[in-house]
This record gives structure tokens, C-alpha cells and sequence, in this order.
């Protein structure tokens, strides 16, 4: 049920962000639900997603997850980032950064203008990565710890 949540308060804020389209398209904007919240440009990562994982030199266009206060703070969060680099660059920077992080690699799929990437901890939390070369390339980075119920 949290999970058709998120994805639909994600779904609804993206387009209410994107059908504004007037104003400071820097400055940071966040839509709170009651233990959610939704930003457009935001300055942090969602919590629970290591630092590791912000994609460098990409600018943050959108994040969604719990309130650090919410039990589930830790359990599922987005990070949307446009970047100037192609696939094949954020490809090897997410297998280093999964490597270095001791994360292991459980899905790869890479085409010449699209990938996909999921990782696992050793703690039963899994990120998907899904970028698509632009200009500017999207990358979009998905966190879950899973439960008892995977």
C-alpha cells in the first residue's frame, strides 16, 4: 500500500510541478502529505539513500520519500537528477559507487541509450538506477529497504 502511495504522490507532484512551468525554476519547492513529502529541486538526498549514490556534477530536479521524523522514514525514496553526461558514464559511476558501498549488483540491463541498474545490501535495502540519455540525461534513483516480506 506504501508503495502504490508513493508512486502515485510522485506521479501527481511531477505533473503539477511540470504543468506550472513559470517562475524560479532553481529554487527549492516541497509539497508535504502527512508523513511524506515531495521536492522539486532539493538541496538533499531522501533519507536512507547514501550520499554515494547523488550522481556528481547533475543538478537534483526532484526527490520524494518519507519525513525523517516517519517510522518509515527508511523505507522508500526517490531522487530524480539531469546530468550532462551519457549512459555509459553514469553506468560505470553507479557500478564503482555500488562496489565501493560493498552493494552487490542483482540486475544490469544497458542499451545504448537507456539503462537499468539494481543493486542490494548486505541490510536488505535495494536501489534502482534508470537513466535515459537526453540531452540532458535523466537518471532517476529508486531506494527500498525491503521487509520481512521482501
Amino acid at each position: 500500500m506504501k508503495r502504490a502511495t508513493l508512486r502515485i504522490a510522485f506521479i501527481i507532484a511531477s505533473m503539477s510541478f511540470l504543468s506550472a512551468g513559470c517562475g524560479d525554476n532553481t529554487s527549492q519547492r516541497v509539497v508535504r502529505f502527512k508523513d511524506f513529502r515531495i521536492t522539486q529541486n532539493p538541496t538533499d538526498l531522501p533519507a536512507g539513500l547514501p550520499a554515494g549514490f547523488r550522481y556528481p556534477d547533475a543538478r537534483a530536479v526532484l526527490s520524494a520519500g518519507y519525513e525523517p521524523e516517519s517510522y518509515a522514514s527508511s523505507q522508500e525514496g526517490s531522487i530524480e537528477f539531469e546530468s550532462r553526461d551519457d549512459v555509459q558514464h553514469i553506468e560505470a559511476y553507479y557500478n564503482n559507487a555500488f562496489r565501493e558501498q560493498g552493494w552487490k549488483v542483482i540486475q544490469s540491463r544497458s542499451e545504448e541509450k537507456a539503462l537499468l541498474l539494481m543493486a542490494e545490501s548486505a541490510y536488505s535495502e535495494v536501489v534502482t538506477v534508470i537513466a535515459r540519455s537526453g540531452p540532458p540525461s535523466r537518471i532517476r534513483v529508486y531506494m527500498r529497504r525491503l521487509g520481512r516480506d521482501g
